[in-house]
């Protein structure tokens, strides 16, 4: 059975129950899941190499500004340069990696961390409405071969999406009506990368469409046959 190893935690979000609903998906495809609160301590577990995905699924940064001051001292973070070095390992050694709804705010010490995840959120350009319905549209990407759906979830805006991501859902609602890129995939080193901006709760997660697109996306992350 392959290995996915998850790192979770942070504010504003229900990350337990969301990581056991990854957890859950990951199961029906054969992947067995190990979550870690603490980054560090995941990361250094990462290093034995028998993790074949690795799942950012936290919110977890500097918190710079007044309105994180409650919350600095217990989840305020900056990787060690040990576990920089480990994820990139990670995917040297041919690793996927996995960012879930927050991993594009998380890591915001590390310059090289947006590039890995082809993308990430901008402080004073980036927003989000409330959970609302959202309305996923595929791209015209090979890979985009699910069908359209809808889920009530956070639709991250304006997003700093880099060059040569392979953007393969995009997603509007009422609040947002301009199409954003929701899923996307990346290479980075010898590895695969996955980003999906929605997953605020379980509920998406395992919403059918939603946890079907995931699967597929996965499969690409983890056969090295295929190309974005």
């Amino acid at each position: 059975m392959r290995k996915n190893l998850i790192i979770q935690g942070g504010i504003f979000h229900e990350f337990t129950k969301t990581s056991n609903a990854l957890v859950k998906l990951l199961d029906s495809i054969g992947f067995q899941s190990i979550v870690f609160d603490d980054p560090e301590e995941g990361l250094g577990e990462l290093l034995s190499g028998n993790y074949s995905l690795l799942t950012v699924n936290a919110l977890r940064w500097e918190m710079h500004g007044e309105k994180y001051d409650p919350y600095r001292e217990e989840w305020a973070m900056q990787l060690s340069p040990s576990a920089k070095d480990t994820i990139l390992l990670h995917l040297e050694r041919g690793g996927a990696i996995l960012g879930m709804h927050t991993a594009s705010i998380c890591f915001s010490d590390w310059e090289e961390w947006p590039k890995i995840l082809g993308g990430a959120w901008e402080w004073g350009t980036s927003w989000h409405p409330q959970p609302e319905k959202i309305s996923l549209i595929p791209t015209k990407h090979e890979l985009a071969v699910n069908q359209s759906f809808s889920v009530t979830d956070e639709l991250y805006t304006n997003l700093n999406v880099r060059d040569g991501t392979s953007v393969l859902l995009e997603g509007s609602c009422a609040s947002s009506l301009d199409s954003q890129p929701v899923l996307w995939l990346n290479e980075y080193k010898s590895g695969r990368v996955i980003y999906d901006s929605l997953g605020h709760t379980a509920e998406s997660i395992l919403h059918r469409e939603h946890a079907s697109w995931l699967k597929s996306a996965i499969d690409w992350a983890i056969d090295s046959k295929r190309s974005p």
